[in-house]
């Protein structure tokens, strides 16, 4: 009985990872409700960074990631007009390669989000936009509403709370099993 008892304590010992799983799941699924409503999925206009100068080249970066997950978007190469450091701006995989393409060479003006990984919203070539801000914004609501679809369906919260209850279990059953052992432990010493 205290071999099993050991096992049973080792595998209980981990139940509060499920513990703090089920609330962040929860968590998860709030934040993403909450992004997609409104405007906290996009960074209005005012908020955005400008940089003006020359595309000096474009790239297609794929980044692969762990359960071969992976994520597609477009580099370019601005060198600011006025000088100053290089900028290296992320276009969106929806974007025409083409469209990003044409963009070498050019003179333009780009809006940026420089705090998620410096994420176009807009870019004017020759005083016409190439990549509308409107456009981006109608994107990243989009996104921000289809997260929220996935992490916020009955499922999710249904999934959440199992986990919580069952990690909430476990760290009872640990305590118990714990005392048990200490229990045992201290009447064959004494004996």
């Amino acid at each position: 009985m205290g071999f099993v008892r050991k096992i049973l304590i080792f595998i209980t010992g981990y139940a509060w990872l499920l513990l703090i799983a089920g609330p962040g799941l929860i968590g998860m699924s709030v934040w993403s409700q909450w992004k997609a409503e409104g405007d906290h999925a996009y960074k209005p206009r005012e908020q955005l960074t400008s940089v003006a100068g020359t595309v000096t080249g474009a790239s297609e970066i794929t980044v692969t990631r762990k359960r071969r997950a992976t994520k597609k978007y477009y580099e370019i190469t601005v060198a600011p007009t006025a000088g100053g450091e290089v900028r290296k701006l992320r276009i969106d995989h929806s974007t025409p390669s083409t469209l990003v393409g044409n963009l070498i060479d050019e003179k333009v003006t780009a809006l940026f989000d420089s705090g998620d990984n410096d994420l176009v919203y807009e870019v004017v070539a020759a005083g016409q936009p190439v990549i509308a801000y409107e456009t981006s914004k109608q994107r990243l609501l989009a996104d921000a509403q289809s997260s929220a679809k996935s992490l916020g369906g009955a499922g999710t919260w249904i999934f959440a709370i199992f986990l919580t209850l069952v990690g909430a279990g476990g760290v009872w059953a640990n305590r118990k099993l714990r005392r048990a052992e200490e229990q045992a432990g201290a009447q064959a010493a004494a004996a």
